[in-house]
């Protein structure tokens, strides 16, 4: 009898430190979001052009619609937007062209001002870092870049380890779509935000956002 209760007291000690092990795996995946905080002496411009393999997309809107003064010498906070972003949209355009019979098109011959348009919206004028936003439990709304299209930026924290608040901060970055209702907003998760540089701040949108705030198709699919 003593020998079966030394063994559930085993299964019992393995079980717990199984349980343990999976707790703190989770709050690894918690932790991994990035908030870097670091200076980096470079221009917008410069430090997306350096980032080869990430925004090169990006950076081909940019340099086709004659950002790059803008990015080089204006003070903005910018919500960069990741190869995978843009191959998304563009992939899912030449879907639907393609089951109405209609050519492949890319990002080297689109249209350049509904191009310009939807990449304002990713841009702001002024910097605003994450702490900046502390004050504001609805977000932030202000002008984007250029055309003075709704942008909203709110500070969220998850919940960790029971804690309401008490995990990691990122921040929503929503296209308001002139829109005072939350529900007709399109919204996007950062996955890195403050990054510090010379002109302005930068925030990383996640891979699995479709660039366009659900208007690409429309606009480009003519």
């Amino acid at each position: 009898m003593q020998y079966s209760k030394n063994i559930i007291s085993c299964l019992s000690a393995l079980l717990l430190a199984v349980l343990l092990i999976a707790g703190c795996q989770k709050d690894g995946g918690y932790i991994s979001y990035s908030k870097s905080s670091r200076q980096i002496d470079a221009n917008v411009y410069d430090y997306l052009q350096s980032q080869q393999g990430v925004y090169d997309s990006m950076m081909l809107v940019i340099d086709r619609v004659g950002l790059k003064r803008i990015l080089s010498n204006t003070k903005v906070t910018i919500f960069a937007v990741t190869n995978q972003s843009f191959s998304t949209a563009v992939r899912n355009l030449n879907i639907l062209r393609a089951k109405q019979g209609k050519g492949p098109l890319w990002l080297s011959t689109l249209d350049a001002p509904n191009l310009d348009t939807l990449l304002c919206r990713y841009m702001v004028q002024g910097v605003y870092p994450s702490d900046s936003l502390t004050g504001y439990p609805d977000g932030l709304t202000l002008n984007s870049l250029k055309y003075n299209g709704g942008a909203n930026l709110q500070l969220y924290t998850e919940t960790a380890s029971g804690m309401a608040g008490g995990g990691p901060k990122y921040v929503i970055y929503s296209d308001t779509k002139g829109s005072f209702y939350i529900n007709k907003w399109v919204r996007a998760n950062t996955i890195s935000m403050d990054t510090y540089l010379r002109n302005g701040v930068l925030y990383v949108i996640a891979n699995d956002h479709e660039f366009g705030f659900d208007e690409f198709i429309n606009r480009f699919n003519k």
